[in-house]
């Protein structure tokens, strides 16, 4: 009977936390003030995370509570739509109309798109920046290849002072940017939201993971060139893990292709046999640094890879891949999809 009690007061207390906390919530969601449609005109920062967005509104008195705002923008996946530039609001607004506004644009038109995609090696970054912006190519590569200007700026470079260019922390994304930011303004944007993703999601599971942050990102941006699909990102990097553990050379076309400096969907033997420490078919362990800069998928996939015990994947020519834990059946798969 005790026991009864004991569940019926712990089911009450949390149906009684479930409906005080989204109570909570949706107060906080409502409008300052209903009736005051003053309006009161802000500036969001290029680069801004939204945590730098709730603080602004917040001190404007423009919404309630900080963690109300970003949990539903959140929610609602609003977060990475928001946009740097000067706004007019007003107390009457509530969370979900100021959003609106901040997924439109600001009034002043002083602002552009741009969008970094995944697996871009630093020349291409550069170029794709410069194409997008009309900013300088060389000044571009020249920033991104000195991380220690940013070295007091971001957590990520902090925690890992060793870290000498931003080749694979340059995050894929589509970011708005004020149009007369310098080259460096640009680098930051992008390097804000990789420290952001770096606190936020991979130094929590780093305790987890047998290699250093450095490391998760150098397999990262193998996995983002091996793999095409999503879905199999965590199998892909799976693989190579599990020959990291018993020192099997990972073997990678990707590293292959990024020593020659050119993609092949098919490697020679002439190919594998080129000498560099980006050729996993000859060194053991990981290339020396990353050979691009990884999405969020890839990175997460290293970080909690699939339970398997693979060691082989093959290419089907469909984007996905056989993957086998016997040289034999890697054999048998190679010679059915490779012809």
């Amino acid at each position: 009977m005790k026991k009864l009690f004991a569940v019926l007061a712990f089911s009450a207390l949390a149906v009684f936390l479930y409906f005080f906390v989204n109570n909570y919530i949706n107060e906080n969601l409502e409008a300052v003030d209903r009736t005051d449609d003053t309006k009161i005109v802000v500036e969001i920062p290029s680069g801004s995370t939204t945590d730098n967005i709730a603080q602004i509104l917040y001190e404007n008195n423009l919404i309630k509570n900080t963690l109300a705002f970003k949990y539903y923008a959140e929610k609602t996946e609003n977060d990475i739509l928001l946009k740097a530039g000067s706004y007019v609001l007003s107390k009457n607004m509530d969370v979900d109309e100021v959003l609106q506004v901040l997924i439109k644009g600001g009034s002043s038109g002083n602002t552009a798109n741009i969008t970094i995609i995944e697996g871009l090696i630093l020349e291409d970054a550069a170029k794709s920046i410069s194409e997008q912006l009309g900013l300088n190519y060389d000044k571009l590569l020249e920033v991104m290849n000195n991380a220690s200007i940013f070295k007091d700026d971001f957590e990520f470079l902090k925690d890992n002072p060793d870290i000498q260019n931003l080749q694979g922390y340059l995050m894929p994304d589509t970011y708005n940017v004020y149009i007369n930011s310098s080259e460096e303004d640009i680098i930051k944007v992008l390097l804000s939201q990789f420290d952001e993703f770096y606190q936020d999601e991979i130094k929590p599971r780093m305790e987890k993971s047998k290699l250093s942050f450095e490391e998760v990102i150098n397999l990262a941006s193998i996995v983002e060139k091996e793999a095409l699909l999503d879905e199999e990102r965590d199998e892909v990097a799976a693989v190579f893990l599990n020959r990291l553990d018993i020192d099997m050379k990972l073997q990678s076309c990707a590293t292959v292709n990024y020593a020659h400096g050119e993609w092949k969907e098919r490697l020679t033997y002439e190919d594998i046999a080129i000498d560099s420490p980006y050729n996993t078919y000859v060194i053991g362990g990981l290339p020396p640094a990353p050979i691009n800069s990884p999405g969020r998928v890839s990175i997460i996939a290293v970080l909690e890879p699939a339970d398997v015990d693979y060691l082989f994947f093959v290419a089907k020519g469909d984007g996905s891949h056989y993957f086998s834990k016997d040289y034999d059946e890697h054999i048998n798969a190679a010679n059915e999809y490779l012809r």
